[in-house]
């Protein structure tokens, strides 16, 4: 299944199409980061052409930002160069984290990136992983798509909880609901701050599922 995802973030046109986002923190990422604790060490987790990045870093935090993609984090270096940030961004293989143990203080898995890791196992090893790298009492951040949301607005983009927002390409994301997210933080071992919907830049975005938990 990474073969998937992995495929569609090396086609430079769906890398390219990045580039026409909005670069600000949406409505609930500026929420999360009132928990954040000032100048933290922050792993951004499926970084892209470093939205999230860039503006935590103006925000004084210390950012990494590693994505599985050869091309985003092309894109993304040379981005960071022409703009004059000093942000560490590396390719991984999109499962390991190969960081050393309490590398962090937050990591954060936005933009709807954990519903591109595949299958209930994969995805408590992954916060199992994101545990290990974490400082005690470091907080780990994910947002998903909102399977209630989808299936009232775009019910024939899904099938099942697997939401296909691209015509004729096999990738998809899964969706939940919030009780999905605090079962799979509790699972890795985190303490559940906060799981709710969350806003995105104005109304007609519709909503997205947010999850803050601890070490």
């Amino acid at each position: 299944m990474k073969n998937i995802v992995s495929e569609w973030y090396e086609e430079k046109k769906n890398v390219d199409e990045m580039r026409n986002w909005n670069l600000a923190l949406k409505e609930w990422e500026q929420s999360v980061i009132s928990y954040f604790p000032p100048g933290a060490r922050i792993l951004d987790i499926g970084c892209g052409l470093g939205r999230e990045a860039f503006a935590l870093s103006d925000l004084g935090y210390d950012v990494v930002g590693i994505d599985i993609s050869k091309e985003v984090i092309s894109q993304v270096k040379q981005l960071s160069a022409e703009k004059g940030y000093h942000i560490s961004f590396q390719e991984y293989d999109g499962e390991h984290l190969n960081f050393p143990a309490g590398s962090f203080d937050v990591i954060i898995i936005w933009a709807q990136t954990f519903g591109l890791l595949y299958g209930n196992e994969f995805r408590k090893n992954y916060l199992s992983g994101c545990k290990k790298v974490l400082k005690k009492g470091g907080l780990c951040s994910f947002s998903t798509h909102d399977h209630r949301f989808l299936t009232e607005h775009y019910p024939n983009c899904l099938d099942g909880h697997r939401f296909y927002p691209f015509a004729d390409s096999e990738i998809y994301w899964e969706t939940f609901e919030v009780d999905d997210l605090i079962q799979f933080a509790e699972q890795a071992g985190f303490d559940v701050i906060l799981c709710e919907k969350g806003n995105i830049y104005k109304p007609e975005d519709g909503t997205i599922l947010h999850c803050l938990c601890r070490k």
